[in-house]
């Protein structure tokens, strides 16, 4: 249902993003003592999840505020900060794979989450069709990385991995139906479904790297 929310779909949203942050934070520091002194995989580590953090953040402040004239520009951040957690989330996969190839699919994706922030600030405004194509475009650009992810994880990993590529893709199908009673609320449960699934395949490559 489009904005603005019924208080059931307002209370329904509030306590996916109050579980997705109190479940997020402790998580990335155990990540992150978890990777502590492996070098590069630690500062992958590090950028993963504060960018996971801070998408989590900004979408929480834009969802749940009460002041209407602050929510276009609180919208553009909210849809910003999902192209850096999709860049950061591809970042630790890469660095533990090693190759030029993947450092050079990162840097196309970090690009794309670049250009993609930029006109979704200063030019998309809130429309949200051109920031769900880019966000599934990048998403599925993880498809040239599956021979050398095939390589380097194991089969648990893999698993979790195509498991999240395919529920934040179901969720997009959610994400455009703002018709939907407690759309949003799905929508961000199926972000958050997805992101635990990353996150545990992300904790399970530390291990290795």
């Amino acid at each position: 249902m489009a904005y603005p929310y019924s208080r059931s779909e307002t209370v329904a949203d509030g306590a996916v993003h109050v579980a997705g942050l109190a479940l997020a934070i402790p998580a990335s520091i155990l990540l992150l003592i978890e990777a502590a002194g492996s070098g590069r995989m630690t500062t992958a580590a590090a950028l993963y999840a504060g960018c996971m953090v801070f998408a989590f953040i900004a979408s929480a402040i834009y969802h749940l505020s009460p002041v209407d004239r602050t929510r276009p520009l609180l919208n553009r951040i909210d849809h910003a900060a999902i192209y850096f957690k999709i860049a950061g989330t591809y970042t630790p996969f890469v660095a533990l794979i090693g190759s030029g190839f993947a450092y050079g699919v990162l840097g196309i994706v970090w690009a794309l989450a670049l250009v993609g922030a930029v006109a979704k600030m200063w030019f998309w405004g809130t429309d949200g069709r051109g920031s769900l194509a880019l966000y599934l475009v990048m998403g599925w650009l993880a498809v040239l990385l599956f021979w050398p992810m095939w390589q380097v994880l194991p089969p648990a990993a893999l698993f979790l991995v195509a498991t999240g590529g395919i529920i934040y893709s179901a969720g997009a199908w959610v994400f455009a139906k703002p018709e939907f009673r407690f759309q949003i609320a799905i929508w961000h449960s199926f972000v958050l479904s997805a992101s635990a699934c990353f996150f545990a395949a992300v904790a399970i490559a530390l291990q290795i790297g």
